[in-house]
């Protein structure tokens, strides 16, 4: 009884896990170019008990699992990153792009740290000197270009523009020369390899090798960058909801194996 129990905490304490992570879910389904967390649950270690023949050779004969008994220790909740398409909206913004392949990311400096995102609502804020711009996510990170460098522009311009392939070019006032730069973009080969890291950003887990590829030189065709328009988050709200009721219900049925539980050895003990 104390081993149910037992089993049963332990599975209330995952299984809230995945509420906190549907919830989360379901909080940023409105947010732009935001991954869903999918759950799976799995079992923890178990123990194995050796039993003695069954007195019944027919009986024997016909069982279908593996002889002995085996007591689980409960179970454990992983999370991994949904890495589909989310839908494409058209927002006609020059700053706002959409990645029209799952797996491509912009590279953005958080605090120092290189980290990855597909949030494309872009902006502009003041640079060093009032004559210069620098390009921001909208939680206010630097993107950055191609060579890891923070994205900063002269003022002096009257129309941005971002072709399929990222090139940024800054169409300049009074005949001047355009600036253009490329943006920092990678392909996750790996999305196992992604850790979230808050604000839609991710980094990599460095044991995992080449899960990144950075999309630069020749490799910058298969980019796929549209302008004026936003990814929407893949968070599936039907499915998010579904899954919401039932991982309740658990929690509910686990909760009354501890109650029951505690009642029938209150009982035991009133027994003696």
């Amino acid at each position: 009884m104390l081993r149910t129990m037992i089993n049963a905490a332990v599975s209330m304490n995952e299984v809230q896990k995945q509420l906190d992570i549907i919830s989360n879910n379901i909080a940023n389904s409105e947010t732009t170019g935001y991954r869903a967390k999918n759950t799976r649950f799995s079992e923890l270690i178990r123990q194995q008990f050796n039993q003695v023949d069954e007195k019944n050779e027919q009986v024997a004969n016909s069982r279908l699992t593996p002889a002995g008994l085996r007591l689980g220790t409960g179970t454990m909740v992983n999370a991994s990153i949904n890495s589909l398409q989310g839908s494409i909206k058209e927002t006609g913004r020059d700053l706002d792009v959409a990645f029209g392949a799952p797996s491509q990311y912009l590279q953005v400096n958080a605090g120092g740290n290189i980290r990855y995102t597909r949030d494309g609502s872009l902006y502009l804020q003041p640079g060093n000197n009032r004559n210069q711009v620098q390009l921001v996510t909208s939680e206010g990170y630097p993107i950055l270009d191609e060579n890891g460098n923070a994205i900063v522009l002269n003022a002096n311009f009257r129309d941005i523009s971002i072709d399929k392939n990222g090139r940024l070019t800054a169409i300049s006032r009074d005949n001047q020369p355009n600036q253009q730069v490329n943006l920092g973009v990678v392909q996750v080969n790996n999305s196992s390899a992604l850790v979230s890291e808050g604000d839609n950003l991710f980094s990599v887990d460095g044991t995992y090798q080449g899960a990144l590829t950075a999309l630069n030189g020749a490799n910058r065709e298969a980019i796929q960058l549209q302008q004026g328009a936003l990814e929407t988050s893949n968070v599936d709200m039907s499915k998010e909801l579904t899954d919401l009721m039932t991982t309740q219900r658990s929690y509910q049925m686990n909760s009354r194996t501890i109650t029951m539980g505690d009642q029938m050895l209150g009982l035991i003990n009133t027994i003696r």
